[in-house]
């Protein structure tokens, strides 16, 4: 009989601990499916964090490289030639967007760059959390000019 209660207790006491780890886990609401990985939905709001851009030439084309990382992972079916604007218009079929691997940056890579300076300005590009760009007007882009904000 004391054999049969120390097993009743001890059970209890077992699903009692395994009831409260469970309400201390997050659920599954609080995370974005991603690729295949989980991020958590506390993030901070959708900006550039930084903006780099290099002039480099290779032969007969120049290329002008434009690199810009996010605070969070973009959504690159948003990212098109009629969202990202060049001095004003639509990207042409000179420009070329590569990804990053973890989706937190874009390189802009315009084939031989018929202007010295740009403005860059980007009209509805969001996160995978349906998040709109905040902050999305640059102006006078040229060789080597670095914008850092924040943490990297």
């Amino acid at each position: 009989m004391k054999i049969r209660k120390a097993i009743v207790i001890l059970i209890s006491i077992v699903s009692l601990f395994a009831s409260a780890e469970e309400n201390e886990r997050p659920s599954k609401r609080d995370f974005v499916p991603y690729r295949g990985m989980r991020m958590t939905t506390e993030q901070t709001e959708f900006t550039v964090r930084s903006l780099i851009v290099q002039n480099n030439s290779n032969g007969e084309n120049s290329l002008m490289e434009i690199t810009v990382r996010f605070s969070m992972p973009i959504d690159p079916r948003t990212v098109t030639g009629e969202t990202v604007l060049l001095n004003g218009s639509k990207c042409g079929s000179n420009v070329f967007f590569h990804f990053g691997r973890k989706g937190e940056s874009v390189r802009i890579t315009i084939v031989n760059p018929e202007e010295e300076k740009y403005t860059l300005k980007f009209e509805g590009i969001k996160s995978y959390k349906e998040d709109v760009l905040k902050e999305n007007f640059f102006e006078n882009i040229q060789d080597g000019t670095e914008i850092v904000k924040g943490r990297q």
